[in-house]
């Protein structure tokens, strides 16, 4: 691995690269994630600890109306705002828990995205109303996975299925652990038997 975080092959061109969040003495925590140069992120332990879409329960609901500027020449949602989608029913999410304050998601510490996917099952198009199903998958050490289902209201047909995995942080953008009241909060609405998700 070279200087700049970038694996190098034989010829020293770059293929990957590493994001390994640090902890307070600078010491590796938690999972690396791999950026290859295509843009796409990749954690085998990730993929591994968190389940499949379709197992999530899903026990909170929120809704949003498409709006003209969310949609593409082809008159149906573009690709990228489903992620505005996961961010509107995330917030809503914690909203409801209480664990939101002002204009910040999360009242009690920072964090930041560190993965987000979307499996696109079928199209949205102008004034549909969709639903945006959310939960909280699993709670690690320093993160955090939400899942996300969001149906066509009307014909309640599947339009997408997600996550997001979001890093707790400092004020230096160090990985810190997720508050045990975070924890106690999240586990008590989805029915975990114990804090671990």
């Amino acid at each position: 691995v070279g200087v700049d975080g970038w694996q190098r092959s034989g010829d020293n061109r770059p293929r990957q690269r590493f994001f390994r969040f640090l902890g307070p003495e600078q010491q590796p925590v938690g999972t690396t994630f791999c950026l290859d140069p295509g843009g796409q992120l990749n954690s085998s332990d990730h993929e591994e600890k968190c389940r499949s879409s379709h197992d999530d329960t899903f026990h909170f609901t929120t809704e949003v109306k498409v709006r003209l500027p969310e949609t593409d020449a082809m008159g149906i949602v573009f690709h990228g705002n489903y992620f505005t989608f996961l961010e509107v029913g995330r917030v809503d999410y914690l909203h409801n828990l209480d664990l939101a304050e002002g204009h910040r998601p999360i009242r009690d510490f920072e964090n930041v995205v560190v993965s987000a996917q979307l499996d696109f099952k079928s199209p949205a198009r102008l004034h549909d109303l969709l639903r945006i199903d959310v939960c909280t998958r699993e709670i690690g050490r320093s993160s955090f996975t939400f899942g996300f289902k969001i149906r066509h209201k009307q014909e309640n047909r599947v339009v997408a299925l997600g996550s997001t995995t979001h890093c707790a942080i400092d004020g230096e953008f160090q990985s810190i652990g997720v508050p045990e009241s975070f924890r106690e909060t999240i586990s008590r609405y989805e029915g975990w038997k114990d804090n671990s998700g």
